[in-house]
């Protein structure tokens, strides 16, 4: 164990010594940033009410940043808030001043003020609220290619629904919304960083560590691979802490606790926090980049060639923005799905399918598949490596 240590420490610092880690991580910074100060000074959309009773609106265009501080304020004030009848009275009522119509009218992504935008003039309870989100899961079973195990299952997710507690919960929603950049940044360059990792030595034909190693080439493999998913697994925390530190600076992190099915996208009934639900994605993320990194590991010792290894994830990462997965049948769709560029984004509340005979859902099935995605690409990765060092002298 203790030679393991010596040789995996030595492998890291291998990595850690490119200047292209350094590189990475000022660019991925950079990009999460600058994407933020962009949303921020770019152009949103601003609600005017002049009859909320006829809910006639008025579209103006105005600053994206003040409008996400209008509904923050006054969410900010509803903080902790059970949301019962009384509430959603006072809700109700409040769509007939002019200032507060207005500003609940910027508020439709919120579920509660979603429900109230089409429920004006009608009878409006919590009940009926509550109601309304049970039954808005309304997936078609047939052109979700649904079976009716998994129809009943999520319809009775959807059933055992509790009470809500309003909160202001804007940065976790936008980092739930924008976690499909940070899978991008993390993954593309955490693959940059080690495509190089075993097909350098095949290039300069100097691997003399682990020719001349007194311990023998099997512990040197495995002190490498093993240094490969731990700095894949490190640059995306460190990305990811960047990230909360990012989002948290532009929008706040008050409202971790607040429900996920307040949040109106998708209608996936899982009964997560939206902190909670940003954490896991997360951790899908640390997860699905070791094993990215396992296969970038493997192509580059197979293939003999870095810049295939790099070209492998980013060849998934542009079908999977181009959605050329999507229509090809439920197979490929389940199959697919599993990529980090799939699964870290809100695309996971819109998957549906259960894997048989498990039963778990994607988020269930995705942690232990990413660990074993990344033990078997190393087991790969071993095999052509000592197939290499026999034959390939």
């Amino acid at each position: 164990m203790k030679e393991f240590g010596t040789l995996y420490i030595f492998e890291l610092k291998k990595i850690l010594g490119q200047r292209l880690v350094l590189v990475s991580l000022l660019l991925g910074a950079a990009m999460i940033f600058g994407w933020n100060l962009l949303t921020f000074a770019s152009t949103g959309y601003y609600f005017n009410v002049y009859d909320a009773g006829d809910r006639t609106v008025e579209r103006q265009i105005g600053n994206y940043g003040a409008v996400e501080a209008m509904g923050r304020d006054y969410l900010r004030g509803l903080s902790g808030r059970l949301l019962d009848d009384p509430l959603m009275e006072q809700l109700a009522a409040e769509y007939a001043d002019s200032d507060t119509g207005t500003i609940l009218s910027n508020l439709g992504g919120y579920s509660p003020f979603s429900y109230l935008n089409t429920m004006l003039g009608q009878e409006v309870t919590a009940q009926r609220f509550y109601r309304d989100k049970v039954r808005r899961f309304e997936v078609n079973q047939e052109e979700c290619l649904l079976t009716d195990q998994e129809m009943a299952y999520w319809q009775g997710k959807a059933s055992s629904l509790g009470l809500f507690t309003l909160d202001y919960a804007g940065g976790w929603q936008a980092m739930a919304r924008d976690s499909g950049l940070l899978c991008q940044v993390a993954v593309l360059l955490s693959a940059m960083c080690l495509c190089r990792l075993f097909s350098e030595e095949h290039r300069t034909r100097t691997d003399q560590l682990v020719l001349t190693s007194a311990k023998g080439k099997t512990t040197a493999f495995w002190a490498r691979w093993a240094a490969g998913c731990s700095f894949a697994a490190g640059l995306t925390l460190v990305l990811s802490g960047v990230y909360i530190l990012v989002y948290g600076g532009f929008y706040g992190l008050d409202g971790f606790s607040t429900a996920l099915r307040l949040w109106s996208l998708g209608t996936l009934p899982l009964h997560l926090s939206m902190g909670g639900f940003v954490l896991v994605l997360l951790a899908l993320l640390v997860l699905g980049g070791m094993a990215m990194g396992g296969l970038v590991m493997l192509i580059s010792e197979l293939l003999r060639s870095a810049v295939l290894a790099l070209a492998v994830p980013f060849l998934l990462s542009g079908i999977t923005v181009l959605g050329l997965f999507q229509g090809q049948g439920r197979l490929v769709q389940q199959v697919t799905s599993y990529l980090p560029f799939s699964r870290i984004s809100t695309a996971t509340l819109y998957d549906y399918f259960l894997v048989p005979p498990f039963q778990l859902n994607a988020i269930e099935f995705s942690v232990p598949l990413y660990v074993l995605l990344a033990l078997l690409f190393g087991g790969l990765c071993w095999q052509c490596y000592r197939k290499y060092q026999v034959t390939g002298r």
